[in-house]
């Protein structure tokens, strides 16, 4: 492309420069998709300009446009033989050089001019043609509700069920449990990275690394490419961004939710290495000022990446994040209120930690071949007790101890390899090495004052070590207008032998530029959380402990998917995608009619599991984008699904996540004010409606008898919620100053102040079944300047 790309069919009103505005840095590098090397003399364009602004690479695929003015721009990138790529409505302001990293696809019809635009949502893993998007780091503090939280904006993806959790960033995949999803960093499984993670979940209350380290991430909801194992639901596939590699930046950021500090900048004279480091620290006792939370959870994290360039364009990361967290629930010291408050007598000191701390290296080994090599460790540890307060307000019955460490070292490495322009294959090795140290116990109902004596027949007790292996291999082919995906993947445990072999296919038809046509086949599975191996089963006759699940196999399920992609009008794009997952050899109780998607709740009790179990998931999701362009967003998308499972008493019971309908509706506009422009106010409102979700009630007679909590698991799920309507609303400002930029925002979450069921209890005064309810609205007010 040259710098008449403007105007080939894309005629756009001109922008003209004057000396007066303020202005910014733009920088960026540009490399080849496939080989990772830099692409020297790729032609960079700013749209919207007038006179044209351009430039091209260097020798080590580096670009710079100075002096450009405060605004938003589209940024067209080409080179000779590559599809043409255009970053939209790139934002420039007064405080932080713009700096992007552009990977180019090598054009696989030379008949025809494509173009890709960051509209498109692609995804950074090439293999992956359905139900997989991509966003940004704007886009993640654009969307109201999402609180800067990656897993909380994949909330308004289609296929997502809002969890009845409100307060905490727990999503379900098309029916699937929460702990069917796996998160990575840099292209390596970590494990839950949340404060306040719930046990046995991929969730919490806030992502432990802050949005301002993330570039763009990619979220998968099914039919994954060879590269992923051990998953069932979906994958968040997060990457810290590079530090700027010229000069120094910060930021600092006040809120409701506490402090959060940044800084970046080079780390040599030569410009190839860089730093980013962020750490925050938590203030919620000003939100409970407000709302009267009745909890009070602190935290704080630190996370960094340090990137080097080495010599023959190689690559050196060092990454991690690690945060401390702790939760007080104090019982009301009115005790004439314990009557009316639910759960009034209940209090809990919980504190954990959890953190991640890895390396990678790339190498080019060739012009077409390139390795990649990543080490981490990852891991958790959580101490909670649980109690019930006296009316003397002296003494306390210990109802339950938690205490969960779990640990896992991860390698993963793969060899990528360019054939030619029409087929590339990766083949790679995974190994997790795993440890769980885990006590749950609960107490005697026997006495009446003082810590009651603890039981050992009930919870569970395990500890251990073993490793997962998994090994795949996968090529991508294009003809024409095809592109086939061919992949296959292993895995096995070695702790008792369990082994799965799952073959991958894809196949992606063009039906023109703008519009595709796509179906993908996968077999996968996964298997449960360590601890459920390991876990001690009191055993009544023998008054001893032993391991009754050591000989669990991997859950598995066929994942069908058939997908549409187009775009109807400018910057308006449609998808459907139609989906089926099959699940069997599904882990579900022995003698109770429980499984991971129906009952099964690791927080209480331990289990006697098998494989007997089947599941379906199947549905279709509409969604129809407008991307953000002209100064306002559109997204609306709909779910419509089935979701239910069948345990050994052979009888079809609806998962817990089945909530048949999800709709969700998101827009802002954009304002530009002052003489000069330099001030944004953006208007920002999302809407989600679900279908009501499924509970499994109390056992009160077995509550009445033991004086304990008890669900009542031979009747999973037989409860149900209201449906639930969830309203976000966001006001940001932004200001440009010489040096500076600040940005004012204020997030109200959950407008409606929506109360759905959060957990259950049992009242041992009143001997019935307890609820414990959402905090219901949520306002946020930060103010935060980056210079």
């Amino acid at each position: 492309m040259n710098l008449s790309f403007a105007q080939k069919g894309n005629p756009r009103p001109k922008k003209k420069i004057t000396t007066r505005k303020q202005t910014q840095t733009i920088r960026g590098e540009v490399f080849d998709k496939s080989t990772k090397l830099p692409l020297i003399g790729a032609t960079i364009e700013l749209l919207e300009m007038d006179p044209p602004m351009g430039t091209s690479t260097d020798e080590q695929g580096r670009f710079i446009f100075e002096n450009v003015p405060f605004g938003r721009y589209d940024i067209a990138v080409s080179y000779l033989g590559y599809a043409t790529y255009v970053e939209n409505a790139v934002l420039v302001t007064s405080s932080d050089d713009v700096i992007l990293e552009i990977g180019l696809a090598e054009a696989k019809n030379e008949l025809e001019e494509i173009v890709v635009s960051s509209d498109d949502r692609t995804v950074t893993n090439e293999a992956a043609i359905v139900s997989g998007r991509s966003f940004n780091l704007e886009e993640l503090s654009r969307i109201p509700g999402g609180l800067d939280d990656p897993a909380r904006m994949a909330r308004k993806f289609p296929g997502i069920s809002p969890n009845s959790q409100i307060t905490f960033n727990v999503i379900n995949i098309r029916g699937n449990a929460s702990r069917a999803n796996r998160w990575r960093l840099d292209e390596v499984d970590i494990y839950n990275p949340n404060h306040f993670v719930l046990l046995g979940s991929s969730g919490g209350t806030l992502t432990i690394f802050s949005q301002r380290l993330l570039t763009n991430t990619d979220f998968y909801s099914g039919a994954f490419p060879a590269d992923y194992g051990n998953v069932l639901g979906g994958v968040f596939d997060v990457r810290f961004r590079n530090g700027n590699t010229q000069k120094r930046q910060h930021s600092f950021q006040l809120s409701m939710l506490g402090i959060d500090f940044a800084t970046e900048g080079p780390m040599d004279k030569k410009g190839n290495s860089s730093y980013i480091i962020n750490y925050r620290f938590s203030s919620t006792w000003l939100l409970d000022l407000f709302l009267d939370l009745g909890i009070f959870p602190v935290y704080q994290d630190l996370s960094f990446k340090f990137h080097i360039k080495l010599p023959k364009n190689a690559v050196l990361n060092v990454f991690g994040m690690g945060g401390l967290n702790r939760v007080t629930s104090t019982p009301a010291l009115d005790t004439t209120t314990w009557a009316t408050r639910p759960g009034a007598n209940f209090g809990r000191v919980s504190w954990g930690g959890t953190g991640t701390l890895g390396i990678s290296y790339l190498k080019p080994l060739t012009d077409k071949t390139y390795m990649k090599h990543v080490l981490v460790g990852t891991g958790i540890s959580v101490n909670q007790r649980f109690y019930y307060q006296n009316k003397d307000l002296v003494t306390a019955d210990t109802t339950r101890i938690n205490i969960d460490n779990d640990y896992r070292f991860s390698y993963s490495g793969y060899v990528n390899h360019k054939f030619n322009n029409f087929h590339t294959h990766r083949s790679g090795l995974i190994l997790n090495g795993m440890y769980t140290d885990v006590i749950y116990l609960e107490s005697d109902s026997a006495g009446t004052n003082g810590t009651r004596p603890l039981l050992n027949d009930t919870m569970r007790i395990g500890n251990g070590f073993s490793v997962l292996m998994q090994a795949y291999t996968r090529s991508q082919f294009y003809y024409k207008k095809w592109q086939f995906n061919v992949g296959l993947h292993a895995m096995v445990l070695l702790y008792n032998g369990a082994f799965s072999i799952e073959p991958r296919v894809g196949v992606r038809y063009n039906i023109s530029p703008k519009h595709k046509l796509s179906f993908s086949y996968g077999l996968h599975s996964q298997m449960e959380p360590f601890f459920a191996y390991v876990n001690r089963h009191y055993d009544e006759a023998t008054k001893t402990r032993i391991m009754k699940n050591k000989n669990l196999q991997f859950n598995k399920a066929h994942h069908f998917v058939l997908g549409y992609q187009g775009e109807i009008f400018k910057r308006l794009r449609v998808g459907v995608e139609l989906y089926y997952q099959y699940q069997y050899d599904l882990v579900v109780g022995a003698e109770v009619p429980i499984a991971r998607v129906g009952g099964y709740d690791y927080r209480f009790e331990s289990f006697d599991l098998n494989n007997g179990g089947i599941a379906n998931n199947y549905g279709v999701e509409i969604s129809l984008e407008k991307a953000f362009n002209k100064g306002y967003y559109i997204l609306f998308n709909t779910s419509l699904f089935e979701s239910n499972y069948m345990a050994n008493d052979k009888v079809v019971r609806p998962s817990t996540f089945n909530a048949n309908y999800i709709f969700n509706l998101v827009g802002g506009k954009e304002f530009r004010l002052g003489k000069k422009k330099a001030t944004f106010l953006s208007l920002n409102l999302a809407a989600t409606y679900s279908g009501a979700q499924y509970y499994t009630p109390l056992d009160l007679p077995r509550a009445i008898s033991t004086g304990r909590f008890a669900l009542d698991y031979l009747n999973p799920n037989s409860g149900r919620q209201d449906p639930l309507l969830l309203i976000d609303f966001s006001l940001v400002f932004k200001f440009n100053g010489k040096k500076t930029n600040s940005q004012i925002t204020l997030q109200v979450n959950n407008i409606l102040n929506r109360t759905p069921i959060s957990g259950q209890f049992y009242d041992r005064d009143k001997q019935e079944e307890g609820f414990f309810y959402g905090t219901g609205i949520i306002p946020i007010l930060g103010w935060r300047i980056s210079f």
